[in-house]
């Protein structure tokens, strides 16, 4: 019997190859029989996979032999046949049958390279929601599978990739991020990696993604290493005097790549002075502002907001509120004047002037691509703690924004923005400041985060909202609890 089954199935490969696909497809439908071995099976379901692909049959046609497909497991490694064929199908615009037949491939054989090109085919859906689910999948499957490193780097650089248009997902771009291991990836694949990283709360992991940057930059002559040496320098404007040595370190590398002279040192030199404010105090930091706004001339506004800051909010010789067309081009530098302005502003009483100041600010923030200089973060901090509702108002306003993803440890930590929060009356967000702070191991978080959720608890029972009390007042309980253990162990 098996003979005749190898006579039957040459025959329709010689009608494939010599006839065409029409004349073939009945030959090999004949051979799908459930009982068939498998390997002869998978070779048959293959021929008449490649017939109804390149006769552009309905989708019930290639839905039929795709189910057959998928009963075929321990079939042997057809991956690559399975691959050629959906690249196919997609590439005339017949992206259902792609993924009828990428899933068929993955129930055949869940192999790490199945589910990624699962993956790729429910993006091409506009399914979105299950790709990244599945692509979470072929992430851990390639960790554990021989020779699919490069799978795991792809799958998690795509979740990173889209992650990081949507704030509320950020969190989630930056822990695919830091668990890529980008050894061996392709170039573009290690810079959606890097940003994923910058993103990240931890200057360590931050650093790692600015030395993936500092990789790219060193062919300046690509447009991949121009963009990561531009990402690095927009990354240390975005920061500023918070940037700190580890990451000012990283920096400068990348900067050293600069192919131009002149460029490149004078790159240089506005970090040096970036980290010479950040080192200094008092007056010595108001003269090392200076020389920084000596060395940029773009950030003369910014420059002097931050004397006007530093010397107890005095008079500053131009309009006290930005306007959007006067502004520094830079993103960074111009959220950064913001916060500066509206800093200035709320020392002078100009409250109006302050509150629009930081709703400009919060619109920039909330566009996304642009990291938060700690001069947002000490004017939202000044606001909350004001007197004044409509500037109250604006800060929790953009407090709410700045808590929304990921970004660097604010001036303070997050701990003193939960305590600002719950005394500004946002328990909510106070709650989540507050497990940011447990997050960064700030001394005493879990304390205050189990006072916070305690007082959220009772005002939840207050309300007559009894089983959101409970969970509250339960966890709570579970902060307090662990939070005077580690006491009693000293920590």
């Amino acid at each position: 019997m098996k003979f005749v089954d190898e006579i039957g199935l040459s025959a329709a490969q010689k009608l494939e190859t010599s006839v065409g696909p029409f004349v073939a497809l009945p030959a090999y439908r004949r051979l799908l029989v459930r009982t068939a071995e498998p390997s002869f099976a998978a070779r048959a379901a293959l021929g008449a996979l490649r017939c109804v692909v390149r006769l552009g049959s309905d989708e019930r046609d290639i839905g039929d032999i795709a189910a057959y497909w998928s009963t075929l497991s321990g079939s042997g490694p057809h991956f690559p046949a399975i691959l050629d064929l959906c690249r196919l199908l997609a590439r005339v615009g017949r992206k259902s049958a792609a993924l009828a037949l990428a899933q068929a491939e993955t129930e055949r054989a869940p192999t790490a390279r199945a589910l990624y090109l699962y993956g790729r085919c429910l993006e091409l859906m506009g399914e979105g929601d299950a790709a990244f689910v599945v692509f979470v999948q072929a992430a851990t499957r390639a960790d554990e599978e021989k020779g699919a490193a490069d799978v795991a780097v792809a799958a998690r650089a795509w979740r990173v990739q889209r992650l990081l248009g949507d704030r509320s997902t950020a969190a989630l771009a930056v822990a695919d991020a830091a668990s890529a291991d980008p050894t061996g990836a392709p170039p573009e694949h290690k810079l959606v990696i890097a940003l994923g990283r910058l993103r990240s709360p931890s200057r360590f992991v931050r650093a790692s993604g600015l030395s993936l940057l500092e990789e790219l930059g060193r062919d300046p002559t690509t447009s991949l290493g121009r963009h990561a040496i531009r990402l690095a320098a927009e990354h240390a404007d975005a920061l500023g005097d918070a940037l700190t040595p580890l990451e000012a370190d990283r920096v400068a590398a990348t900067l050293g790549h600069v192919p131009d002279d002149a460029a490149r040192e004078n790159a240089l030199a506005r970090l040096a002075a970036a980290q010479a404010i950040a080192a200094s105090r008092g007056e010595a930091q108001a003269e090392a502002v200076t020389r920084a706004g000596e060395l940029a001339p773009e950030i003369a506004a910014l420059v002097r907001r931050a004397r006007a800051a530093l010397t107890g909010g005095g008079q500053v010789d131009e309009a006290p509120r930005p306007s959007r067309s006067t502004e520094p081009a830079s993103p960074s530098l111009r959220l950064a004047s913001l916060g500066l302005s509206a800093f200035v502003a709320l020392g002078q009483g100009r409250l109006q002037d302050a509150a629009g100041a930081l709703d400009e600010a919060a619109e920039l923030v909330t566009k996304g691509g642009v990291g938060v200089p700690a001069p947002v973060w000490t004017a939202t901090r000044a606001a909350l703690d004001s007197a004044d509702p409509l500037a109250r108002a604006a800060g929790v306003k953009l407090c709410e924004v700045l808590l929304q993803g990921p970004a660097a440890t604010p001036p303070g930590g997050h701990s003193a923005f939960a305590v600002a929060l719950a005394r500004a009356g946002r328990p909510d967000l106070a709650v989540r400041a507050a497990r940011d702070a447990v997050a960064g191991k700030e001394p005493g978080a879990r304390s205050l985060l189990g006072m916070i959720l305690r007082e959220q608890g009772w005002a939840l029972a207050a309300r007559g909202q009894r089983e959101l009390a409970i969970a509250a007042l339960l966890e709570a309980k579970e902060h307090l609890a662990a939070a005077a253990k580690d006491g009693a162990r000293g920590r």
